[in-house]
């Protein structure tokens, strides 16, 4: 009778060994390559809205505007205050015609076509009824409530257009989903290697209007070189170092409320932040243990308590901190403003989930990635800006990466590419 065989133990094992050995050799390649492809789709949804970008330039003349909307009241949702973002108006060119639609007439908020777009969407949608476990106690919605034209202000999380997301503005590298976010972008506007008067362009609120400010005017024309100038109609005619040789378009990782220097912005000392971007390492605000995130002391703020204030949370708003860039320090360092709030300028560079580096889309389109490790000049150096010790400075400041972020500094024949 033949004798039936077996494995032994140690073959066993060592198949197992094998096994192991196997897949510790091929995991980080199957991770590396799965990355590899995120990044890819990345580039691909950036190249989408540059190609939008340009397709807007065409028909109307002109690049969006960033810090754009209507005007007129102060009352909460009567208007946006000039706040919605370059976004809102690329709308239709991203393939999203029925958000614009709805966006772009007055609507009350219990009417049907609301509901059946946040179906479109993927959401459930609350009509205004009140919410109560007792039937009686539930109030009706009043009927007469209505979302403006052009939609109330970019922070009101219960206007469904602006609390959802766009998928051509969603990197799938980055994790961030939901609250306390409302709808997310992972790209912004480039407003050049400048931060004052980011927040505001040459315009200043006066009762409910904005008018042009000279001060703010004059502010705007130092340091807003970039593509994009808030509050201002900006074309490809005003990029005289070239449409090849200038950033329009920058990635930026969103917040997840981890305390993170890419995501997660403290309060600044003022206008000082402007003569030394550097400022936040230079008073050692950073976690030396955990250098990709703040000590915690050193976030105590309005800002912090506020989990709804972090990098691409909204990207209906044009305020810097949601959806611009400045190129001032190198991608992936620390964002700072200058106030405790949201409303205000700052050091606020590109970022990214992607492995050193982040992409940025250029002024013809063609998508590139960036280096952390750029020529972006001393970390120190004041910005330019009216008061600035390098107020009459027409090169940037900040190596490469600054003079990839201005659009007429003359610095074309210094720059082969980034």
């Amino acid at each position: 009778m033949k004798q039936k065989t077996a494995f032994t133990m140690v073959e066993v094992f060592t198949v197992v060994a094998i096994i192991g050995v196997l897949v510790g050799l091929l995991l980080p390649a199957i991770q590396a390559s799965r990355e590899m492809v995120r990044r890819t789709s990345c580039a691909n949804n950036f190249m989408q809205i540059g190609l939008a970008i340009h397709g807007y330039h065409q028909a109307f003349k002109q690049l969006p505007v960033q810090l754009s909307g209507s005007e007129g009241s102060t009352t909460p949702s009567v208007d946006n205050d000039r706040r919605l973002s370059a976004f809102v108006a690329l709308l239709p060119f991203l393939d999203e015609q029925p958000r614009w639609e709805i966006i772009n007439r007055s609507i009350r908020k219990d009417d049907s076509r609301l509901r059946s777009y946040a179906f479109y969407l993927g959401y459930s949608y609350n009509d205004g009824w009140g919410m109560s476990m007792d039937e009686e106690e539930a109030e009706e919605p009043d009927s007469d409530a209505t979302w403006v034209a052009g939609g109330p202000e970019p922070f009101d999380g219960d206007y469904y257009p602006w609390s959802s997301e766009i998928r051509p503005l969603r990197c799938p590298s980055d994790p961030g989903i939901g609250l306390p976010a409302l709808g997310r972008t992972n790209y912004a506007v480039c407003l050049g290697d400048g931060m004052v008067a980011a927040d505001s362009g040459p315009m200043k609120e006066r009762n409910g209007r904005f008018v042009i400010d000279a001060k703010l005017e004059k502010q705007t024309e130092l340091a807003m070189r970039g593509m994009f100038v808030p509050r201002v109609i900006m074309r490809f005619s005003d990029v005289t170092d070239g449409l090849s040789t200038t950033i329009m378009m920058a990635e930026i990782a969103t917040d997840l409320g981890d305390q993170s220097i890419l995501t997660k912005p403290i309060a600044g000392p003022g206008i000082v932040l402007a003569s030394n971007p550097n400022w936040a390492r230079d008073q050692q605000l950073i976690d030396v243990d955990r250098p990709e995130f703040w000590q915690m002391q050193s976030n105590a703020s309005v800002l912090a308590a506020d989990n709804s204030v972090g990098r691409g949370s909204r990207w209906a708003d044009g305020m810097p901190v949601y959806t611009a860039v400045n190129t001032i320090l190198p991608p992936n360092r620390e964002i700072v403003l200058q106030a405790d709030r949201d409303d205000t300028w700052g050091v606020l560079g590109a970022s990214s989930r992607h492995q050193g580096g982040a992409h940025v889309c250029m002024g013809d389109g063609k998508v590139t990635f960036v280096n952390d490790s750029i020529d972006a000049g001393h970390p120190s150096a004041a910005s330019v800006f009216v008061g600035s010790v390098n107020e009459e400075l027409i090169e940037s400041p900040y190596g490469l990466w600054g003079a990839l972020g201005t659009r007429a500094s003359h610095e074309l024949s210094a720059i082969s590419g980034p």
